[in-house]
C-alpha cells in the first residue's frame, strides 16, 4: 500500500498526530481516495490543518495532491483475481455470508455521509424534464443500466442505453441533444470510450452526471458528480452502493412526480392483462 511505504522512509518526522491520521488513511484506503481534509480530520477532533501537516511531512505541498497520490494508488491496484483473493481472505472459511453482509451493511450506512437527498432531488427532476435520458455503462455496471432503463420505463420516461461495443454506443447517441440527459455509471476506471461520449455530451450542451466511486477528476469533467465508496478495501467490490443509489434515484423521481409514475404504472398494468389475456 502507498501510504504504508511513504510512512516507512518519512515515519520520523511523523508526530503522534500525524500517526493517529495515517491509521485512518490506511483503514480506509477506498473512502481516503476522495475524501476532503475534513473527512479525515473532524472525526478526530482535528482541525483540517493537521490533514495538511501531514500532507507536507509525507513530502506533497499539500493534502489535494496527498490524496490524489491516494487515488492513483488505489485505482491502479490489483486484478480482479487479485482483490477476489483479497476479499476472501477478510472472511473466515465458515462465515463468508455473515462476514460479506456485514461489509455491505457498513458500506450502505455510510452512504448518506457522501450523497445527499439534495443531489438526488436535482438528479431526479432532470430526469422527468429531459427528452431522453441516455444510461451509459460498461462491465459489471450494464447491470446498473439495464435496471435504471427498465425502472424509468414504466415511470413513462424514455431512456437509451449505451452499452456494448463503441460502434454500438456511437450508434446509439448520435441523435443526443441539449434537451436530453446523460447518466453515466463507472467504477475504479473509466472505459476509454467514456471520453468520446463525454466530449459529444459537452459539444452538444447535455447535462451529464457521472456516478461513480472514486472516479472524481475525469477528462472531459461530466457537469455533476454523484460519489460513494463501495466499501472500506480496495479488495473486490460488488454494485450494492450504486444499486442503492439508483433505487433511492427511482423512488426520488416517484415522489417528485407521483401522479406521472402512478399513471405509468397504471397504463402498464393494463397494457400487461391485455397481453396474459
Amino acid at each position: 500500500m502507498f501510504i504504508t511505504e511513504i510512512v516507512k522512509s518519512r515515519g520520523h518526522l511523523l508526530t503522534a498526530t500525524d500517526r493517529k491520521l495515517v491509521g485512518v488513511l490506511r483503514s480506509h484506503p477506498a473512502e481516503a481516495a476522495f475524501w476532503f481534509a475534513n473527512d479525515l480530520t473532524a472525526p478526530l477532533g482535528l482541525h483540517q490543518s493537521a490533514a495538511t501537516r501531514l500532507a507536507q511531512r509525507l513530502g506533497f505541498a499539500g493534502y489535494p495532491q496527498l490524496r490524489d497520490a491516494l487515488r492513483q494508488d488505489y485505482l491502479a491496484g490489483n486484478g480482479p483475481s487479485q482483490r477476489l483473493k483479497g476479499r476472501l481472505d477478510q472472511h473466515p472459511l465458515d462465515e463468508v455470508l455473515r462476514s460479506f453482509v456485514d461489509d455491505e451493511v457498513e458500506a450502505l450506512r455510510a452512504l448518506p455521509q457522501h450523497v445527499s437527498q439534495d443531489e438526488l432531488d436535482d438528479l431526479a427532476g432532470r430526469v422527468l424534464a429531459a427528452s431522453t435520458v441516455y444510461l451509459f455503462g460498461q462491465g459489471n455496471a450494464t447491470v446498473l443500466v439495464d435496471q435504471l432503463t427498465r425502472r424509468l420505463q414504466r415511470f413513462g420516461v424514455r431512456p437509451v442505453a449505451l452499452v456494448g461495443s463503441r460502434r454500438d454506443i456511437a450508434e446509439a447517441v448520435t441523435s443526443i441533444g441539449p434537451d436530453d440527459l446523460l447518466v453515466v455509471f463507472a467504477f475504479r476506471r473509466a472505459p476509454s470510450v467514456l471520453g468520446a461520449v463525454l466530449d459529444l455530451a459537452n459539444a452538444e450542451g447535455v447535462h451529464s452526471v457521472l456516478i461513480t466511486d472514486t472516479l472524481l477528476s475525469l477528462q472531459p469533467s461530466p457537469s455533476a458528480i454523484i460519489a460513494a465508496p463501495r466499501g472500506g478495501t480496495d479488495a473486490f467490490l460488488s454494485l450494492t452502493v450504486p444499486m442503492a443509489i439508483s433505487n433511492a434515484l427511482v423512488l426520488t423521481i416517484a415522489q417528485g412526480a407521483p401522479e406521472h409514475a402512478v399513471r405509468s404504472l397504471d397504463r402498464l398494468g393494463a397494457v400487461l392483462d391485455t397481453f396474459d389475456a
